[in-house]
């Protein structure tokens, strides 16, 4: 047992990666200290083949004051840290009491770049927190010590627990690939294509203009997007945070990152061409906040659901209106087990493209009960490409679709706007 404050103990961790949440009131922690080496490899959504979470089974627990906390399961590569820490309580949570609360990690040297965390109650009495760390330019050990640090100020629990890991099987699942491309729609250039268990990551660079000329950048709006494209499937990417340097004003350099995280290492490794495809929305904020105002005025929702149809458990909207008149339309959907595949097209390339990168799903389970249970991941399993049978039509696959729940399919209504996007030309990243 290491009796020592955690103010303290947290002293030399300056220089370790560490991830620290709300700091709290500081008690006195108890230790698990056993090292333990765990060779299992856990996989998450079995069903979706191409998507393995490799997570070392950990199950470390020290129990205070009534609290049972237990270091879960851990999972790395050589940028990005999933830690699971579960939280057994012997009366049930007050939430309010919990927010106020310190969790860490500390694993590896110098590579902080900070992350996040989520909770979610099993039931009122087990806490699960999931904390993701990710480290853009550094890379975390393949193996080493791992310690979790847990503090619920309100409850007088402190906890640290440390184990011995090996994240050997998931390090070798990883690609990293060094490119220079030019995307002039966004004026930046692609420097790095990293892919592992998680998915593909794009790490880009660029000047970061005044915020006066950013606010009408279409290359800022949360509406653009790049498509990464391998083989002949595609995968919209997401903004995954950017950082930074200089003295400030506007030549400053930012390294930032798009990420596709259903385009895993299983499906890139053998790829021998790939490419991205930017898509530019010219709307800014202000716009796009005054449509959806609108829309919720006029009931655009109500409106929709209304002449909704339902196929093989997927409701979904038949055709989908663009503001210059034409319209696009899901023209058929097919459930298999796990796997739902939607097919739809518009009048041109354009609207195909862009109904097929900015569909979206989740579950119908009731008004009464939305929350975690209603979420599907789409951006973990969806992926889209060309019909070979209709040459407007693209088939969206979305797999690990839990069986027995009514899905509901929409699009990001923002589309709708045709006339503001631009899709721009495809830029080779390898062949």
């Amino acid at each position: 047992m290491v009796n020592k404050k955690i103010s303290k103990m947290l002293g030399p961790v300056l220089g370790i990666m560490g991830f620290m949440l709300t700091i709290g009131v500081l008690e006195i922690p108890v230790s698990a200290n056993d090292n333990v080496q765990a060779n299992s490899v856990y996989c998450e959504g079995a069903n979706f083949t191409d998507c393995k979470y490799y997570s070392i089974n950990i199950n470390k627990t020290v129990v205070q004051n009534g609290f049972k906390v237990t270091l879960d399961k851990v999972t790395a590569t050589k940028h990005k840290l999933k830690v699971i820490v579960k939280v057994e309580s012997e009366k049930p949570f007050d939430k309010e009491k919990y927010e106020n609360s310190i969790v860490q990690v500390t694993f590896g040297e110098n590579c902080c770049n900070g992350g996040g965390k989520s909770s979610e109650y099993i039931n009122d009495n087990t806490l699960l927190i999931t904390i993701d760390e990710d480290s853009d330019e550094e890379e975390y050990p393949e193996k080493g010590e791992l310690r979790v640090d847990v503090v619920f100020p309100t409850y007088k629990v402190n906890v640290g627990i440390d184990a011995n890991v090996d994240f050997s099987e998931s390090f070798k699942n990883t690609m990293e690939k060094e490119v220079s491309a030019k995307i002039p729609e966004f004026d930046f250039t692609l420097n790095k294509l990293q892919s592992d268990i998680w998915g593909t990551r794009i790490v880009y660079s660029g000047y970061r203009r005044d915020y006066s000329e950013r606010e009408n950048d279409p290359a800022e709006s949360r509406y653009s997007s790049m498509i990464l494209k391998i083989g002949d499937r595609m995968y919209k990417t997401r903004a995954a945070g950017s950082h930074s340097s200089g003295n400030g004003g506007n030549d400053r350099l930012i390294t930032g990152i798009y990420e596709a995280e259903a385009a895993t290492y299983e499906r890139i490794k053998d790829a021998k061409d790939i490419s991205i495809i930017p898509v530019v929305c010219d709307m800014s904020s202000d716009e796009a906040n005054k449509i959806y105002e609108d829309n919720q005025k006029n009931g655009y929702n109500e409106k929709r659901n209304v002449n909704k149809e339902t196929t093989n458990n997927v409701n979904y909207i038949k055709v989908f209106k663009f503001s210059d008149g034409s319209k696009g339309e899901i023209y058929n959907i097919e459930r298999n087990d796990n796997t739902v595949k939607v097919y739809c097209k518009g009048n041109s390339e354009k609207e195909s493209l862009l109904m097929a990168s900015n569909m979206f799903a989740y579950y119908n389970i009731g008004e009464d009960k939305l929350g975690y249970n209603n979420i599907y991941d789409s951006s973990r399993h969806m992926s889209f490409y060309k019909d070979s049978s209709d040459d407007l039509g693209y088939v969206v696959e979305l797999n690990n679709v839990e069986k027995d729940k009514v899905l509901e399919i929409d699009f990001e209504s923002m589309i709708s706007k045709i006339d503001r996007y631009k899709i721009g030309d495809a830029i080779q990243v390898s062949r």
